[in-house]
């Protein structure tokens, strides 16, 4: 339902590269979407230069000089360039992160630079890593807008059962000055999400079990299955604004505001829920028919997935829309519109709230 208010076509337009590219290194899947603003959605992927740089002493992307990172931003409401973005990258993590007021935080390897809406550069930050150590900074900022939380963690789950310590770092997003850092009491295994108050993650051990932390390293264990609403095959947590938790999977996506208490619910038997997008008081999801398989260490996904927009305060379906799976990202605007990557192009639907 929906027609598009505008359709850019990224190649051709742009100069990206193709979205739905294998993914054979880590830095090919550094890309995707986000709305910077009501006004404004960015659209970003890491490239290699088609030129080979000589390998000399990384610089503080984390790179040697083979890899960038391009960024457009466009103005949501009808689609013209307002700022390109070319940016030294590494081949490891990298991609932006929206915080409030139009302003974002541009992640490139170790180094975390904050851009205003004027898109001038106003504060940097490295996240340290210690030599000789398989590690890995997972960085989110949360459902607030106001706190980065930083998790240097190991790479591997195995590790982290051997005792090696995972350390945490909240940062002030509006100035990326430290606010607080510790040693959590028991390793944080996956980082999940971040909601205005907690942290999510999936611990190491074994089975697969979730872990609340606060911002000040005091845990509490989240066992799902004391829930009564939870009873459906779920594969996915995430923390959303108000530290409301969204549980999905197979048939059902359930949001609680509290272990009894849910303020959303979606069931479509036989469909299986596999992504989210949310801000605070909307929410876009993909539904398809059956989850990703993996075989011979590839993705297989189905051909086609809906992707549905949601107002959550009134209940009611704002946008759906059915999309060929390859190369699909997806962002949901303050204001409820669906921003949309297909088939290499970005679309934006307008929500019907925001009419």
């Amino acid at each position: 339902s929906g027609e598009p208010l505008w359709t850019a076509n990224l190649y051709k337009d742009y100069g990206f590269q193709r979205f739905d590219r294998e993914i054979r290194a880590n830095w090919l899947g550094n890309q995707g979407l986000a709305f910077l603003s009501a006004g404004r959605i960015a659209v970003y992927q890491v490239n290699q230069k088609a030129e080979r740089v000589k390998l000399g002493p990384r610089d503080a992307s984390g790179g040697a000089g083979n890899f960038y990172l391009q960024l457009e931003i466009l103005d949501s409401r009808d689609g013209h360039e307002i700022a390109q973005l070319r940016l030294p990258a590494c081949g490891m993590l990298s991609g932006i992160m929206p915080t409030h007021d139009g302003n974002f935080i541009v992640r490139t390897g170790e180094m975390l630079n904050l851009y205003s809406s004027s898109l001038q550069r106003v504060a940097s930050y490295r996240l340290p890593l210690e030599k000789g150590e398989s590690q890995i900074w997972e960085t989110q900022v949360a459902s607030s807008g106001d706190i980065v939380v930083a998790i240097r963690r190991p790479l591997y789950a195995d590790l982290a059962l051997q005792g090696k310590p995972t350390y945490v770092e909240i940062l002030d997003a509006t100035t990326l000055q430290l606010k607080n850092a510790f040693s959590p009491q028991h390793p944080a295994g996956w980082f999940s999400s971040v909601g205005d108050h907690w942290i999510l993650s999936d611990a190491p051990q074994g089975k697969r079990q979730w872990s609340m932390m606060d911002f000040n390293g005091n845990w509490n264990r989240f066992d799902p299955s004391l829930s009564s609403l939870l009873r459906f095959r779920y594969r996915y947590f995430e923390l959303l604004a108000h530290d409301y938790l969204a549980v999905y999977g197979k048939g059902q996506l359930v949001i609680l505001s509290k272990p009894e208490e849910a303020i959303f619910k979606l069931v479509q038997p036989h469909q299986f829920f596999e992504s989210l997008a949310t801000t605070d008081g909307f929410l876009a999801v993909k539904i398809a028919s059956r989850p990703a398989a993996y075989e011979n260490g590839k993705v297989i996904l189905p051909d086609t997935a809906q992707v549905e927009a949601y107002d959550l305060k009134s209940q009611s379906r704002l946008v759906s829309i059915e999309v060929s799976t390859k190369g699909l990202y997806f962002a949901i605007s303050p204001q409820g519109d669906l921003g949309i990557i297909h088939e290499g192009r970005l679309e934006v639907l307008r929500g019907n709230a925001a009419k």
